[in-house]
């Protein structure tokens, strides 16, 4: 995003192709593709995708690129719909046999859950290495989608022009680069998020930790087989590439991987320098891009509502993904959208207070520092009892964050 100098207030066009030419426009620094139909942001749509979910297909084929998965993670990660609304209407169109796409709303939560009691942390090793991990930085043909394996480079192709992949090449991608290519966990992790429509810093940071072993048991692998099958042949008959995949597992681990007693590394974020504050005596309403939508609770609030494009959030998404913001903003006309820094936007309206939705997004919170803040809890799809309990555990597994969630996720709603 580029450097504002001082905040302004916009009005989207209600024309889809002016809004998302204005976006381009506003923010010229951002580099990328523009948003297309498939990935249309806002409420509206991510309801449309939500009842034409089919939990019974997706138990049996969502390891396969061209599987029945839902999509919906985009309107998700945004707030457009809730994991509870989701949970509730895949148990509606399936009781049974759809406890595979239930388990995933709940990865999705658990994840959530880590970064609340984490916070930063979540962004370093959260354990040490379990095998030796080289930590390079990410390499110019991967980046450029040059690197003469059809399946890589077509995974970051899509990447970049759709700001989606299905969650088996996102495994594939990121082993590839941890464990072939040496590339530092975090540096992937980091390139990624940029591009993703659902970016989310836990989902992304642990899902890749997962892999390179730091928050896991052992390292995720693939071979020429498993990656076949999955894509339905569609790489493998095309690539002249001399495939670094094609062994056996057991192959694969003794090329690939070294025992090591390396400790965790840590990362360390440059600090916000946070500037003095003016305080007002008005009460705002911000919306951050976890609660876009307009059936959220704090849409009604009487109070003066507002979203701010900031770039000390959003200084390195991918324009796309802006768009797909915009697309979210649309369907809220009563939040009054802004351009700038959120310290400056707040003083010109004259802030004392902010309502804002929770969140484990500290970034976030440490730009409305120095105000009065009360937030409100997300939605949950179980009981306030079984929130505190989920917070007083350490969730090193999913296993323990399943152990007192599951019977609540799984049960019938008759």
């Amino acid at each position: 995003m580029q450097q504002i100098k001082s905040p302004f207030l916009v009005k989207l066009p209600s024309s889809r192709l002016e809004r998302l030419q204005f976006i381009k426009d506003i923010f010229i620094e951002h580099s990328g593709t523009d948003l297309n139909d498939a990935w249309i942001g806002g409420r509206v749509e991510g309801l449309r995708k939500l009842g034409l979910i089919q939990p019974i297909n997706y138990s049996k084929n969502r390891n396969f690129l061209n599987g029945d998965v839902t999509h919906l993670s985009p309107y998700i990660r945004h707030g457009c719909i809730t994991i509870a609304e989701a949970i509730k209407a895949t148990k509606e169109k399936a009781n049974t046999g759809a406890e595979k796409l239930l388990f995933e709303f709940a990865w999705r939560d658990y994840w959530r859950k880590v970064w609340y009691l984490n916070g930063d942390a979540i962004s370093s090793d959260m354990e040490p290495p379990k095998v030796e991990l080289k930590r390079v930085a990410l390499p110019q043909d991967v980046k450029d989608a040059s690197t003469g394996l059809v399946c890589i480079d077509h995974f970051v192709q899509t990447l970049e022009q759709t700001g989606y992949l299905h969650n088996h090449a996102r495994m594939w991608l990121a082993s590839y680069m941890i464990h072939w290519r040496g590339v530092d966990w975090r540096a992937g992790a980091d390139w990624m998020v940029k591009l993703l429509l659902d970016g989310d810093l836990a989902s992304n940071s642990l899902s890749w930790q997962w892999v390179a072993s730091t928050f896991g048991s052992k390292p995720y692998f693939f071979n020429k087989e498993n990656l076949s099958k999955y894509s339905d042949h569609q790489f493998c008959q095309s690539c002249k590439a001399k495939c670094p995949f094609n062994e056996s597992y057991e192959a694969l681990n003794t090329q690939l991987f070294k025992p090591t007693t390396a400790p965790a590394k840590v990362y360390k974020r440059a600090n916000l320098q946070q500037s003095s504050i003016a305080l007002g005596g008005k009460t705002i309403v911000l919306f951050h891009d976890e609660m876009l939508s307009t059936a959220h609770s704090l849409y009604q609030s009487r109070h003066h509502k507002v979203f701010i494009f900031d770039p000390i959030i959003q200084h390195d998404w991918a324009l796309n993904r802006l768009q797909f913001i915009a697309d979210c903003l649309i369907e809220m006309p009563d939040v009054e959208i802004w351009v700038g820094n959120t310290a400056e936007v707040l003083v010109m309206l004259e802030a004392n207070k902010i309502i804002t939705q929770n969140t484990p997004n500290l970034l976030f919170k440490s730009l409305i520092k120095g105000y009065e803040v009360l937030y409100q809890a997300e939605p949950a799809p179980y009981s306030d009892a079984v929130a505190q309990k989920i917070m007083a555990k350490d969730l090193k597994r999913f296993s323990k964050y399943w152990n007192i969630v599951g019977a609540d996720i799984l049960k019938s709603l008759d």
